[in-house]
Order: C-alpha cells, then structure tokens, then sequence
C-alpha cells in the first residue's frame, strides 16, 4: 500500500502454548516494512476449533460468531488506520501503527478529534459552559453508538447507520436527532478545514430541526408535581430535581441557568443573572411560588446531578404522577411561557423574562395558548352529545 510500506496482516493461533482450559490466544500478526508484530486480541480458542486457511473461528464453537465478529472488528481498525495515512499521504510506522491501535490519534479518529477540540474550545472560552455539556452528551452518544469512529469510515453508511441508532435504540426526539446531527456537522466540519480528508464532506450532512413541539403542564399537572414534591414519601432525589423543576416553572429559567445558579443571584425578592445561552444580564422579580423554594442561603439546589440525570429523574417523576406528557427540563420554561399569557400576563413583559431577542420568538407562545384555548372550547362539547 503506498505511503505504508508492505502491510499485510493475518490472524493467527499460538497453539505452541496450550492454557489449563485447553485453548490457545488468537492474535493478529503484522508485517510492516520488514518489521513483524503481534497484536493479541484476547481472545482464546481450543485449536481444534481455529481455521488456519480461513483465519476465523469454527462453527463448532458455540461462541464463534460473536468471536468472528470481534475479529472483523479489529481486522478493519488495522485496514482503518492504514487507509487513513494513504490517503493523507503520510508514513506508517510499526511504532505509529502501535500507538494509533492502542491510543489513535485525532488526526485519524474522529472520536478523538472531536474530544480534544471541544476541550481546546473550551479552555480558550470559544463556547461557554452549557455549549459544552450539550456538545458532550453528543460525544456520549458516539461512543455509544461506536467505540471508535476513524474518519476514513465516516460516509453515507455511516451517516445513516447512526441515523437509525438514534431514531430505533436511543428512541430520540427529531429536535434532539436534529441537534447530534449538528455537533457531528460541526466536528466534521472543523476537520475538513484542517485538511483530514472524509468521504463524506460536512456540506452534505443536512440538518433539518422541525417546528418544536412545546410541551408545557397545565394546572393540574402542576399541582400534582407539587403535591408528590411536598410528599413525606418522595424519594430525595426526585425531590431536589422537582425543586429545581418547579422553581423554573415559576421563572422560565433554563436549566443551564438554574444549575449556575449562587446566594449573591438572590436580591430580596429578586433574581439577577447573566444568561449563559446569551450572555444578556437578566433582573426580575420573584412571585411568592417560586421564592418558596429558594432555602434561607440563597440556594435553590444542593446537589451536582447532570443535565442528563436530572431528565432521567423526570420521567420517572412523571410516571409516578401518572402525568402521560414527555417531561424534560425544558417543559417547564414552556410550562411558564404559557402560564403567564394564561393568567393575562403581557407578551412584552414575557419577552423581557424570558430573555428573547426577538419578539417572534415569544410570539410562539401566544400560538400555543390559543391552540390550548380552542381545545378548551371543544371540552363544551361534552355537556350534549349532538
């Protein structure tokens, strides 16, 4: 292969040493420019049951195709890196090929890559906090999805296997499938410029985020979050997140927002912040509701839980509750939004809360209540059945 000198690589047993079980380990062993190395691949077999000429594990194993598969795996690592310093026009080493087996580097994988980049971004201050942790669980979902991504893998297969991952395993939302899709554009797309090559460019990832879907509580869904979060039998983790739940039901604050929260934000009975989305310094007053459940120090939370987690508890709070809407963090900023506007609150007045820019933005929301409010007047239909 140019640029890798004379690569080639088998899979082998070492059955000179035969273990106490009776099996032997499977290798994979590597010529490389005159150089020869072994790559254990922990697995072991009984010889009986390795095909030499075929370099895989028999069927009389109970186990051989899952073992095969994990062959195939690693074969294409191998076949992976090699392709990548091809067609980057670079020299593989045995020593190279080494490290990028055990540790790759993130010019050849993208995992990689897009670790150290978000790390870099945010030690320079290029995307704040929140940014950070959004980007992350998209990492997280990689990896999930595949241990090791290379980039000479990355193309319309891949694309669309991740894809249907997110849509049938991870049972995501369009918005969130929308929002993965994006960070992966991002990181491809700071490669690209670098110079790693991908089959797949990020000008042909499309992204297409749907027109949301504003879930919000009405008032007896409220109160019945209350009533299991005043509950002397609620589980005490549920109720340091419904703290956190309810308390933005009664501001609108994002989660981001609420988890920075510190004593010196609290001013009497008003909230003063810098808003970590847009950076805009944010002043209002408190309703009796939500200063309920801020504590004697100025702390609305005592505890450290992830993003993540806070919406795991959510939905086992909202089963609990018998509540059959999909409860995320954000339902309840919605859940304020429309509250407001239902209790002749001013659209303007919102705009200022929720710190919007636009006005169309918070126009949305008078939409939504309107909806609601029709549905309401279809409730009249029940009193005769015409």
């Amino acid at each position: 292969m140019k640029n890798t000198g004379n690569f080639t690589k088998k899979v082998i047993i070492k059955d000179d040493y035969i273990k106490e079980d009776g099996t032997a380990a499977l290798y994979i062993q590597v010529f490389l420019n005159k150089k020869r190395k072994r790559f254990p691949l922990n697995i072991s077999v009984a010889p009986k049951n390795f095909d030499k000429k075929r370099q895989r594990v028999k069927a009389s194993d109970s186990n051989s195709r899952d073992l095969n598969l994990l062959i195939e795996k690693q074969l294409g690592l191998f076949t992976d890196i090699a392709t990548e310093y091809r067609l980057r026009k670079l020299t593989l080493t045995m020593d190279l090929l080494y490290k990028d087996v055990t540790d790759p580097d993130p010019k050849i994988c993208f995992l990689k890559f897009y670790e150290k980049t978000l790390k870099d971004q945010l030690q320079s201050k290029q995307i704040k906090d929140s940014t950070y942790r959004q980007q992350k669980s998209t990492l997280v979902k990689l990896k999930e999805f595949k241990n090791e991504v290379f980039f000479s893998e990355i193309n319309k297969d891949f694309l669309a296997a991740l894809l249907k991952h997110l849509k049938v395993k991870k049972n995501n939302a369009p918005n969130t499938i929308a929002t993965t899709m994006k960070n992966v554009k991002k990181y491809l797309h700071l490669a690209n410029e670098q110079g790693i090559h991908t089959d797949l460019n990020f000008t042909q990832i499309k992204v297409k985020k749907e027109k949301g879907n504003r879930e919000f509580l009405d008032e007896n869904e409220i109160k019945l979050l209350y009533e299991y979060y005043s509950s002397k039998f609620i589980q005490k983790e549920h109720k340091l997140v419904l703290k956190k739940f309810l308390f933005s039901c009664f501001t609108g604050l994002r989660i981001s927002d609420v988890q920075n929260l510190k004593r010196n934000n609290f001013l009497g009975e008003h909230l003063v912040f810098t808003a970590s989305k847009t950076g805009e310094f944010q002043r209002f007053k408190m309703n009796k509701t939500a200063m309920s459940f801020v504590n004697s120090e100025g702390a609305v939370f005592n505890d450290n839980f992830t993003d993540q987690t806070i919406n795991v508890y959510l939905k086992e709070i909202a089963e609990i509750c018998e509540i059959k809407k999909r409860i995320t963090f954000h339902v309840s900023r919605h859940t304020f939004a429309t509250q407001f506007l239902i209790k002749k609150g001013e659209i303007r007045v919102l705009q200022k809360i929720l710190g919007h820019s636009k006005i169309e933005t918070t126009m949305i929301y008078v939409h939504v209540v309107e909806e609601h409010i029709n549905e309401q007047m279809d409730n009249l239909d029940d009193i005769i059945n015409l």
